[in-house]
């Protein structure tokens, strides 16, 4: 049979398009790539992953690609062809047939791609984002107390400053503010906040710091003028002359001379101050009735138990004490608690006084110091000799910032108590000594101050603030 040229064109199209047929059917992969034209497949070398290194944070994703190279120099992406496997699954894990991987938690993991019996790997470092810094806290405003007062000439008021931050935290901030009187030739004012009335008038008396300012109305008026007492004119009484009658001349008896007899001054026995049984609370370091409020990511450390049933970040306690936010066992330290301060209101007072003092400067022996206003330090309080310290006071317990509260001569922090009846706050870098029982107000311990040898009980709420306690 003869072929024609047209019919020999036709097969040999034919042919070449079989050839492509078969091609795209059966020659892909690695079993072969031109079984046609009977060339044999190229021998897979190897598989590599990319990238070889690669780092993210926890909780974000890296796709992986994996890449085959054969003995003809080619190379293909294999990544969707590929076996996927994590070393370390709790640090990394990866999408077994994609490639794409996603940080855990802090550590590294070998990331693996497995093709054709080839296998390749990875390394994907996981970090931990850091935290964000603490806030700064600042000055917001500043109130004076009392806002308006009124004294007579030569008369003396104490005003008092109380600042409040950024944070909604407040303060007393006397001894911090810069003071001043509007009008000196009616009232004047010391940097401690006590005015004095010079002339009768009205000056407005300011408190200023950081920009802050708050102002309060001080009224001085004249002092009562009292009239002289004039007694009544009597006329003069004139007897009667009368003839004067001589009597006879007796000798005058003189008694004997009898020294009168003095008793003896006796002074007045005041017993001497005892131990405070703080009964269920004598375990706790920080108890409050309310709560505790702590800087987050601050560096309070606690040594003893904490116990309070709101805390908006727990304190950082030593091993072996305990923190309790509800159960008995709280119920019954701030039970005891209660019975302590009336324990220590019931003592008889050593000193007795009906306004405040600063206590900064003096040197103190034990007993029971009692004031109506209120108790400040102000530098160094010196407690001198062995034996319980009792002060307590109808007002606020304040110190200035670095405050110090030393103990010599024997005196013990364990037996000194603070009693104030009013809000307790401690100004910040000061060195504390002895436990602060309150029954219902706040306490506040400034920014890093130490109590290494206290406690702050209160029945109220307790805020710290980078404080290191210890009971």
């Amino acid at each position: 049979m003869k072929i024609t040229t047209h019919a020999r064109g036709l097969i040999c199209a034919a042919g070449l398009f079989a050839v492509s047929l078969l091609a795209a059917c059966g020659g892909g992969g690695d079993q072969g790539r031109d079984p046609i034209l009977g060339q044999p497949a190229a021998a897979l070398v190897s598989v590599a992953v990319t990238p070889a290194n690669a780092t993210v944070l926890t909780a974000e994703t890296r796709q992986f690609t994996a890449t085959a190279t054969y003995a003809d120099g080619t190379s293909r992406d294999v990544t969707s062809a590929s076996a996927w496997l994590s070393a370390s699954p709790g640090i990394a894990g990866v999408a077994p047939a994609s490639g794409l991987a996603t940080g855990v938690t802090a550590g590294s993991a070998a990331i693996t791609a497995t093709f054709s019996s080839k296998t390749g790997a990875a390394t994907l470092a996981v970090t931990t984002p850091l935290p964000p810094p603490p806030p700064v806290v600042t000055l917001s405003s500043i109130a004076v107390t009392p806002a308006t007062a009124s004294i007579t000439v030569g008369s003396t008021q104490q005003f008092i400053a109380i600042g409040t931050y950024s944070d909604n935290s407040t303060a007393i901030i006397t001894n911090a503010v810069t003071w001043n009187s509007a009008t000196n030739a009616s009232g004047t004012i010391v940097a401690s906040g006590m005015a004095s009335g010079v002339a009768a008038g009205t000056t407005a008396i300011s408190a200023s710091s950081g920009g802050k300012t708050a102002s309060a109305v001080l009224t001085v008026t004249a002092l009562p003028v009292v009239p002289p007492v004039v007694p009544p004119v009597v006329p003069p009484v004139v007897p009667p002359v009368v003839p004067p009658v001589v009597p006879p001349v007796v000798p005058p008896v003189v008694p004997p001379v009898v020294p009168p007899v003095v008793p003896p001054v006796v002074p007045p026995v005041v017993p001497p101050a005892t131990d405070i049984s703080l009964g269920r609370a004598a375990s706790f370091a920080v108890l409050a009735g309310t709560s505790i409020t702590n800087n987050s990511g601050g560096t309070t450390l606690v040594t003893g138990d904490v116990g309070a049933p709101s805390q908006t970040t727990a304190p950082t306690q030593s091993a072996g004490y305990a923190n309790y936010s509800s159960g008995a066992i709280l119920a019954g330290a701030l039970e005891d608690l209660q019975i302590a301060v009336t324990s220590a209101n019931s003592q008889t007072c050593t000193v007795s006084s009906a306004s405040g003092v600063d206590l900064g400067g003096l040197v103190l022996t034990p007993g029971v110091y009692c004031y109506a206003g209120a108790i400040s330090i102000t530098g160094t309080l010196t407690l001198n000799g062995p034996g319980v310290y009792i002060f307590r006071t109808a007002s606020t317990l304040n110190s200035t910032a670095n405050a110090i509260v030393a103990l010599t001569g024997g005196a013990s922090d364990g037996s000194l108590y603070w009693i104030p009846a009013g809000p307790t706050t401690l100004g910040a870098n000061g060195v504390f000594k002895g436990a602060v029982l309150s029954q219902s107000a706040a306490i506040t311990v400034g920014d890093n101050t130490s109590l290494l040898s206290g406690r702050v009980l209160s029945g109220a709420a307790v805020t710290l603030r980078n404080n290191k306690i210890s009971k």
